[in-house]
């Protein structure tokens, strides 16, 4: 039972004993003893003004929470439109997110497949710079070979021409140049 109810209870049984309301308590037993008396009316008006209270505090629950009610509508229409927009941003980001991602993919794709053409690129050179050097090997030996060659002839070409000119130590005869007779056509 609730406390309204209970309260409801007494008010209607002191009203129908008028002769026995007045309430006094027997300390050593703890019981209510109803004996007639004045007090009656005044049991009667604190239980109404306590009926009162409760209706007043009920009516007063009821308008805040009604007030609540409204204040809950208003933020939730209010919110609406922020809800709205907010969904709106979030399914814009997840939009960049996938482009994004997308764009991630390409480029490490992108870089993959360059990274793979250098290293193709560095092998492909690194055989050609072995194979210019090899030649080059080639070249310095026959260039070696030729200048010990040419040093060698031209030792050889000192030799003879040391020789000739030792066989030919007698120092040869000048010649006189003739005079030319311009009125000679022969």
């Amino acid at each position: 039972m609730t406390f309204v109810s209970a309260l409801s209870a007494r008010l209607l049984q002191a009203a129908t004993f008028p002769d026995t309301i007045i309430a006094r308590t027997i300390p050593e037993r703890g019981v209510l003893e109803w004996t007639s008396g004045v007090l009656q009316v005044v049991v009667l008006l604190l239980g109404i003004g306590v009926l009162i209270a409760t209706i007043l505090l009920i009516l007063s629950m009821r308008a805040g929470v009604r007030k609540f009610n409204e204040t809950v509508d208003k933020l939730t229409t209010d919110a609406k439109p922020l809800l709205a927009n907010a969904t709106a941003i979030v399914g814009d980001a997840r939009e960049v997110v996938a482009m994004l991602r997308t764009d991630v993919e390409r480029v490490t794709d992108a870089a993959e497949t360059l990274s793979e053409q250098l290293l193709d690129a560095a092998e492909t050179t690194a055989r050609r710079v072995d194979d210019v050097n090899a030649v080059l090997d080639v070249l310095q030996d026959e260039l070696e070979d030729t200048a010990l060659s040419a040093v060698s002839a031209i030792r050889g070409v000192r030799v003879g021409a040391g020789e000739l000119t030792t066989g030919l130590s007698h120092p040869r005869p000048r010649r006189t140049p003739v005079p030319v007779d311009p009125d000679d056509d022969d």
